[in-house]
């Protein structure tokens, strides 16, 4: 998420001390493939509370809580744009993680024969 000229982005991190919130210059990730900016509302927030709401969401998206299909990038930009007030971001951005959530979730409840072909 780009705001006042920083992209600010969620990642895996196992260390406590790096957390998985962190800030760049725009489009240039090393761990991304930049693909299309994709305009929102400005948002009314003032830059006091843009950093107030930053810190809350360093404390709440921890590097190791990150996980690819439940808790991931898309999951931190939709809840920080919405925080700025500026809505969601589209539903296709993240649609492939929550399928394989989906999909995930119907083999933990298959039964025990199904679910250990798949988990071993």
């Amino acid at each position: 998420v780009e705001v006042n000229g920083l992209e600010w982005s969620y990642g895996y991190s196992p260390s406590l001390s790096k957390p998985g919130v962190s800030c760049g210059k725009p489009r240039i990730h090393p761990q991304h493939v930049y693909r299309q900016t994709i305009t929102l509302r400005n948002t009314k927030v003032v830059a006091e509370m843009i950093a107030e709401i930053i810190s809350q969401l360093i404390e709440e998206y921890p590097g190791s809580d990150y996980n690819l299909l439940r808790r991931n990038c898309c999951h931190f930009a939709d809840d920080f744009c919405r925080r700025l007030g500026v809505g969601g971001i589209p539903g296709w951005v993240h649609r492939l993680a929550r399928l394989g959530a989906g999909v995930e979730a119907m083999i933990q409840s298959a039964p025990r024969p199904i679910r250990e072909r798949f988990y071993g």
